[in-house]
Parts: structure tokens; C-alpha cells; sequence
């Protein structure tokens, strides 16, 4: 395996890193069968992937992403793009709301870019009820030709750095659980206040440490090695954005279902997990697992709603503007 030099904390890089989660497995796709570990930053104990495979050695540990099974199953969903899937329309309302509670005015007619927009479900759905003039960045051509051809986006191809947006070109910058994938999250936040109108806002959401982190483990659902190569905390988001030249004025912890019946059934040895709960395998096992993961909802949803009130959720949502006069 490729690996690049010892990882640091992006927002601490002189900070001392410590062992934190170790015999960790990708769960989520199976598609290696390699153990990983993460370290915790001494200063404000995000966890770091450690060792991790390089930018040339990363791509195949993706090819679980969205398979060519998973996508003729979700398009056939859409039924001719009439629907969008997943949790798309909840972000988008979420979104607006941060925006009114944050007194950004009204969406109508701005200019939004979402980066690493993969299937394209929130920026269908931020277009249609906000009203904005939607663009949207993804690595994946393949996630690309389908948001354009299920929800009629416009969508470039690669990455955020390599698009050469002209600097104020958009009023809003949103990237949904895309952080903990880029390995210079500082680089990213920097070109994402360079494309971002002055008094403009960009708005980040990814996983972050919770009470399930600490009970779970490496079977915490969210971990995701080695696709996962930072988990940020508050702390470590908010430095990084203040670094970027951003001012953070909303930190929110979202929580969304889901989490604890899903890391229990990692604890339980449950495999390629989103195969088996949205790939529409009829044997035996995969059924019993749905049967276990949707059974165990009505104790998750309001254990999960309690345990996000006192402790937080296990999404951190931060939005911060561009100085007016930066």
C-alpha cells in the first residue's frame, strides 16, 4: 500500500497524535479486507487516518461507491427523475433553515455550487425550493452523468481546484460529508472562500466523534477507513475555516437515524452494508438484515434524538460567510 508521510492534524500540525481507534474495517463496502487505524490529535482530538493510502493509491478503495447495481437500481427509483432519493430534500430544508436563521434573506436567484455533489440529490432539491441557480462539482464522471441525466443539473467533472471558477462566481458554496475525503481540507476551504462572493457563505457538513464513536469503536458506522481520512471536531473545523479566511457564524451538530442500529450490526460482523440494505438482494441473510436494521428504527430514532440533545449529534454543520470586504 502507497502511503504518504506521517499524517498530521490539518488544524494542528505541530500537535502531538495519539492511538485512538485501531483494527478498524470498511464495512461499508467491503471492498478491502485491510485493517486501519486512526490517531487523535493531542490539541482538539479530531482522529486522523494513520496510515493511509496515497492520492495514486486511494481510487480503488472507491469502487464500492456507487456500482453500476446500486445506480440501474436507484435510476429506476427516480422514476424518470420525478424523485429524487435519500436525504437530499432533508438537507436542502435544513439548508434554507440555517440560511434564515443565520439572516442570509432570501435564496431567490442565487448562485450556489456544491461541491462534491455526487448523485446530485440536494442540488436538485436546493434549485427546486430555493429557487437558486444551482451548479455542482464532483471527481466521479459517473455520479456526474447521472445527476445531469435523473435531475437536469449542471455538473463539472474533477476537482474543486481544477475548475477555475473565477473568484466571486457564487453567493453560496455547499459541500455535504465531502471534507473527510480531501487530503489538504485547508487548501479546499481556502478555494472555497476564493469562489465565494464577499458576504457570501460556505457551509460544510461531515461526521464528527460522538457518544456512538466512544461506544462502537471501529464499529462505529460513520468511521468509513480508508475513505474517511479526517474526522473533524467543532474545534478542528472552526480553526480551519478561520484559517481559510472564512468568519463562522452557525455550528450546528445534526443528528440523522440510523447510526446506532447500523454500528450494532458492525459490532455484529454485517458486511458491505449498503449493498445489502439498498441493493435489492433477495437471500436470506440480506433480508434478515434489512428486517434487523429497519426493526431496530423505533428504538433508534428516539434514542439517537436524545443522546444528539444532551451530547450532540454526529454530523457537525458549520456555516461561515466571507468577510464583505475580503
Amino acid at each position: 500500500m502507497s502511503s504518504l508521510p506521517a499524517p498530521r492534524c490539518p488544524a494542528h500540525p505541530d500537535a502531538k497524535l495519539v492511538p485512538a481507534v485501531a483494527n478498524a474495517k470498511d464495512q461499508f463496502f467491503t471492498v478491502t479486507e485491510e485493517r486501519w487505524s486512526y490517531q487523535r490529535c493531542s490539541d482538539c482530538r479530531a482522529l486522523i487516518l494513520d496510515p493511509r493510502p496515497g492520492p495514486e493509491a486511494i481510487g480503488p478503495y472507491y469502487r464500492g461507491y456507487y456500482t453500476d447495481q446500486f445506480l440501474t437500481r436507484l435510476e429506476r427509483q427516480t422514476q424518470g427523475g420525478k424523485r429524487a432519493f435519500g436525504s437530499g430534500r432533508v438537507r436542502a430544508l435544513g439548508f434554507l433553515r440555517g440560511l434564515d436563521r443565520i439572516g442570509f434573506g432570501s435564496p431567490v436567484g442565487k448562485r450556489l455550487l456544491d461541491v462534491g455533489a455526487g448523485l446530485g440529490a440536494f442540488a436538485r432539491y436546493a434549485r427546486d425550493l430555493g429557487r437558486m441557480v444551482v451548479r455542482g462539482v464532483d471527481f466521479s464522471a459517473k455520479t456526474a452523468e447521472f445527476a445531469r441525466r435523473i435531475h437536469g443539473l449542471d455538473i463539472d467533472v474533477n476537482e474543486l481546484r481544477t475548475q477555475n471558477y473565477p473568484e466571486g462566481s457564487f453567493d453560496l458554496v455547499t459541500a455535504w460529508h465531502y471534507l473527510e475525503h480531501v487530503y489538504d481540507p485547508l487548501a479546499e476551504l481556502k478555494e472555497m472562500r476564493r469562489v465565494v462572493a464577499p458576504g457570501g457563505i460556505v457551509m460544510v457538513e461531515t461526521p464528527t466523534p460522538s457518544l456512538a464513536t466512544k461506544i462502537f469503536g471501529p464499529s462505529w458506522m460513520y468511521l468509513m477507513p480508508p475513505t474517511h481520512l479526517y474526522h473533524y471536531r467543532p474545534q478542528t473545523l472552526v480553526t480551519l475555516f478561520e484559517q481559510a479566511g472564512l468568519e463562522v457564524v452557525r455550528v450546528r451538530r445534526p443528528w440523522f437515524p440510523g447510526e446506532w442500529a447500523g454500528s450494532l450490526l458492525f459490532t455484529l460482523g454485517v458486511r458491505n452494508f449498503t449493498e445489502v440494505l439498498f441493493g435489492g438482494g433477495t437471500s436470506l441473510r440480506e433480508r434478515a438484515i434489512r428486517a434487523a436494521f429497519f426493526g431496530m428504527m423505533p428504538l433508534d430514532v428516539p434514542w439517537g434524538a436524545l443522546v444528539a440533545l444532551i451530547f450532540g449529534g454526529s454530523n457537525l454543520r458549520v456555516y461561515a460567510r466571507r468577510p464583505a470586504d475580503g
